[in-house]
C-alpha cells in the first residue's frame, strides 16, 4: 500500500471543501474541515489527543437515533473537555447543526471516512500539518483581501525565519500570529539546523477569534501542544507579561501585522512600548514596529513585514524612523515588491530589527538595503519567492555586502542627509544597469571601442572565447568585426563555448560522484538532511573557479534542487533507496511496479538526483552564454555600420539612381 503524501492529502481535504462550497463562505467551511480533520486524526493516531468514546470516529460513523450534526457537535465538545489545555475555546464558533443539512453532513463524514490519518498511513510524520499549510494557502486565495489577514505566504515566512535564525533554547514570538505560520517555520528551522525544536518556546497572540482558533488547530496538527497562543488585540492589550506586569521579551520576534490598521490612542495599554513616539498617527504601522522593538531581548533579533509607506512618510512617522535609526535598532530594509501577499498588490518590505544592544559592532551606524523585487518570480495571480531567491537574499544579508543594483550598506550620515527617508530606491538602483554610453567616434568612423570589450572580457574568457574570436584589430583603441560580420560571428559563439561548457558540466558531474557517495553513506539516517550546508559549500568551491556562474547562482541552483528533492531525501533518510523508488512509483499515474534490487535502486536514485542538479546548472550555463551572444549583438547594433558607411552607401545609391535615370533618358 502506498503512503499518503502531503499533496495527496491536501487534494482530499480540498475535495471536502467542494462538498461545502456554495453553501457557506470560505472561512466557515475552513473551520468545518479543520474540525473534521482533528476528529479523524485523533481517532486514527492514538496519543495525539485524549479521545473519549463519544469522540471516536467509529462512534460518529455508527451513529443511530440522533441527528448527525448533533453527534459531530457532541464529539467536538467531548474532545475539548478531555483536552482543555489544547482545545479550550477552539470550537466555540463551529456548529454542524446550524450550518449543514443531513445530506451534506453524511457526504462529509463519508468523505473523511475514506482518508486514513494514522502515522502508518502517511509518508512522513508531519504530512497532516504540511497538507494544512497547502489548503490554508488555497483558502487565503479564496478569501481575497481577507486572506492576507490570516496567511503569510510560506516563502516569505521562510525568508524571515532564515534572517533571524532562531536557536534551540530560545523563545520565538509572533504578536500578530494569523494561522501560526511564523511559529511553525521557526520550529522547523531549528530541527533542520542541528537543534531540538522541543526546546524552542513558542508564543503568539491573535485578535480575530476564528483565526486564533484556526492557528491553535494548525499548531495541533503539526504536533505542537505546548505553545502559548493567546486571543486578544496585541496593539491595545498585549497579553504576554512577566511578574509585575512588565511586558515579556523574547529572543526572536517574527510577524506580519495587518496593513494600516486603525486604532484609538486611549485604548493602547503599555504606552511605554512607544518609546520613539506615536501620538496622532493615522495608522498603526510604526506602532506595530515599535511593539516588536519593545518585546525584543537586548540581544534579540526581529523581522516584521511593513508596507513601503513606513519608509518615507513624513510627519510623526518621519520622527519615529529617525529615532529608530539613530538608536541603531534597524539593521536591514529588504524590498520584496508588490503582489506577494494574498489579496493585495501593495508593495511590501521586511524590516530586520535589533534589541536594545543594537547591531553588531562592525555594523553600527549603518543600514543594509536590499532591493529583492527583481528576485521575486512573477506568477499568474501572485508573485512568489523561490528557494534560489531566498538563498541569495539571506547570503547577502549575512555577508553584509554591496552588489550593484541589489544591495548596499548605507551609513547613518548618508541616511541623515536624506532626512531619514528609507525609500530603497534612494540607495539601491532599482532599474537595470544602463548600456555604456555610445562612443561617438566609433559611431562616426566604425569600430568597437576596445574598452567596451575589456569590460566583458573576463566573462567571454570563462567560456573560452577570446578577442581574436570576436574581432580583428583596427588600432590601439578600436576593434573591427570579422569580415563575415557580426551576425555570423554571433552564430558561432555556442560552438566556441562548447568545450568550456562541457568542462564545467563535467566538473559538476565529478562533484556529484563524490557527493553521491556521502549521501549514500547516510541513507536511512536522520543525519542525511544535515549535509545540506556542507554540500552547498563544496558545490560552490568546486565550480566557482571556472568563472561561468557566480556564487549566488551556484548557491541558488543548489538551493532550488535541494528544495525540489527534499521529500526524496527525507524518504531516503527514513526508508533507504527502495523507499525513494516506492514513492516515485506511487506518483506514477501508470502504476508501474516499484521493485528493484537494492543495488539497482541505489544507482537509479543517485542517477536521477544527480541528473536533476546538473540539468539545473546546465540551464544556467546556457542562459549566461546567451547573455554573451546578446552583448555581442548589441555591439553590432551600435557600431557595425558607421555614419561614414551610411554616407558611402547613400552616395553609391545616388550614383546608381543617376545612372539609371540617364539610361532612361531623363538626364
Amino acid at each position: 500500500m502506498s503512503l499518503l503524501t502531503a499533496g495527496q492529502l491536501a487534494t482530499s481535504l480540498w475535495g471536502a471543501a467542494d462538498i461545502l462550497r456554495g453553501r457557506m463562505d470560505a472561512p466557515q467551511y475552513r473551520d468545518v474541515i479543520f474540525g473534521m480533520l482533528v476528529l479523524k486524526r485523533a481517532s486514527d493516531q492514538p496519543g495525539v489527543l485524549r479521545v473519549p468514546e463519544r469522540s471516536l470516529w467509529s462512534h460518529i460513523v455508527g451513529y443511530e437515533g440522533k441527528a448527525l450534526g448533533h453527534v459531530l457537535n457532541e464529539a467536538l465538545w467531548e474532545l475539548e473537555r478531555s483536552n482543555p489545555e489544547v482545545l479550550k475555546g477552539v470550537f466555540e464558533a463551529l456548529d454542524f447543526d446550524r450550518r449543514l443539512g443531513r445530506a451534506e453532513l453524511k457526504q462529509l463524514v463519508d468523505h473523511f471516512d475514506r482518508i486514513l490519518l494514522g502515522d502508518a498511513d502517511l509518508e512522513f510524520g508531519d504530512e497532516v500539518g504540511r497538507a494544512c499549510d497547502l489548503i490554508l494557502s488555497e483558502f487565503a486565495d479564496s478569501a481575497g483581501k481577507l486572506g492576507a489577514d490570516f496567511f503569510t505566504p510560506r516563502s516569505v515566512v521562510r525568508l524571515m525565519v532564515r534572517l533571524v535564525r532562531p536557536q534551540e533554547g530560545q523563545s520565538v514570538y509572533d504578536p500578530f500570529a494569523g494561522s501560526g505560520g511564523m511559529l511553525l517555520e521557526a520550529r522547523q528551522y531549528v530541527d533542520e539546523h542541528y537543534g531540538n525544536s522541543a526546546n524552542l518556546a513558542l508564543f503568539g497572540q491573535e485578535a480575530n477569534n476564528s483565526t486564533w482558533a484556526m492557528a491553535r488547530l494548525n499548531l495541533l496538527v503539526h504536533s505542537i501542544t505546548d505553545s502559548s497562543l493567546l486571543h486578544g488585540d496585541t496593539l491595545t492589550d498585549p497579553l504576554h507579561s512577566e511578574e509585575g506586569g512588565r511586558l515579556r521579551c523574547f529572543d526572536r520576534v517574527l510577524t506580519n501585522p495587518p496593513v494600516s490598521m486603525k486604532y484609538y490612542e486611549k485604548e493602547v495599554r503599555h504606552p511605554e512600548r512607544m518609546k520613539y513616539g506615536g501620538a496622532s498617527l493615522k495608522n498603526a504601522d510604526l506602532l506595530n514596529v515599535q511593539h516588536v522593538l519593545a518585546t525584543l531581548r537586548p540581544d534579540g533579533i526581529g523581522a516584521v513585514v511593513s508596507p513601503h509607506g513606513v519608509l518615507f512618510r513624513r510627519g510623526t512617522e518621519g520622527k519615529i524612523r529617525r529615532a529608530i535609526v539613530e538608536d541603531d535598532r534597524l539593521e536591514a530594509v529588504i524590498g520584496i515588491g508588490p503582489n506577494v501577499f494574498h489579496g493585495t498588490s501593495i508593495p511590501a518590505c521586511i524590516l530586520v530589527l535589533r534589541g536594545a544592544d543594537g547591531a553588531p559592532a562592525d555594523q553600527r551606524r549603518q543600514v543594509l538595503f536590499i532591493d529583492a523585487e527583481r528576485e521575486v518570480v512573477t506568477g499568474r495571480s501572485q508573485n512568489r519567492l523561490e528557494p534560489q531567491n531566498i538563498e541569495k537574499i539571506v547570503s547577502v544579508f549575512r555577508e553584509w555586502v554591496d552588489i550593484p543594483g541589489f544591495s548596499r550598506v548605507v551609513s547613518l550620515q548618508e541616511i541623515e542627509g536624506n532626512e531619514f527617508d528609507l525609500n530603497i530606491g534612494r540607495y539601491v538602483g532599482t532599474s537595470p544597469a544602463p548600456d555604456s554610453p555610445l562612443d561617438v567616434r566609433a559611431a562616426l568612423f566604425g569600430g568597437v571601442p576596445r574598452s567596451e570589450f575589456e569590460a566583458e572580457a573576463a566573462k567571454f574568457h570563462s567560456y573560452g572565447i577570446g578577442l581574436s574570436d570576436l574581432f580583428t584589430p583596427k588600432n590601439a583603441d578600436y576593434l573591427d568585426f570579422p569580415s563575415c560580420g557580426c551576425e555570423a560571428t554571433a552564430a558561432r559563439l555556442p560552438s566556441l563555448a562548447a568545450a568550456k561548457e562541457e568542462e564545467f558540466i563535467g566538473s559538476c558531474r565529478s562533484w556529484w560522484e563524490e557527493a553521491a557517495s556521502r549521501i549514500a553513506e547516510r541513507a536511512e539516517s536522520e543525519r542525511l538532511l544535515m549535509l545540506r550546508p556542507r554540500l552547498m559549500a563544496s558545490f560552490r568551491e568546486e565550480l566557482l573557479p571556472h568563472g561561468i556562474l557566480d556564487r549566488y547562482q551556484l548557491s541558488g541552483a543548489f538551493a532550488a534542487w535541494w528544495s525540489n528533492r527534499h521529500d526524496d531525501l527525507r524518504s531516503l533518510s527514513l526508508r533507504g533507496f527502495s523507499g525513494v523508488i516506492d514513492r516515485w512509483a506511487a506518483a506514477d499515474a501508470a502504476g508501474q511496479s516499484s521493485y528493484l534490487p537494492h543495488g539497482l535502486a541505489r544507482e537509479r536514485v543517485l542517477d536521477v538526483l544527480g541528473a536533476d542538479l546538473c540539468s539545473r546548472v546546465e540551464k544556467l550555463v546556457v542562459a549566461e552564454r546567451q547573455g554573451l551572444v546578446n552583448v555581442y549583438r548589441s555591439w553590432g547594433g551600435r557600431y557595425e555600420t558607421s555614419l561614414m558607411d551610411l554616407e558611402s552607401q547613400s552616395e553609391a545609391a545616388a550614383a546608381r539612381l543617376g545612372a539609371r535615370l540617364k539610361d532612361l533618358g531623363y538626364a
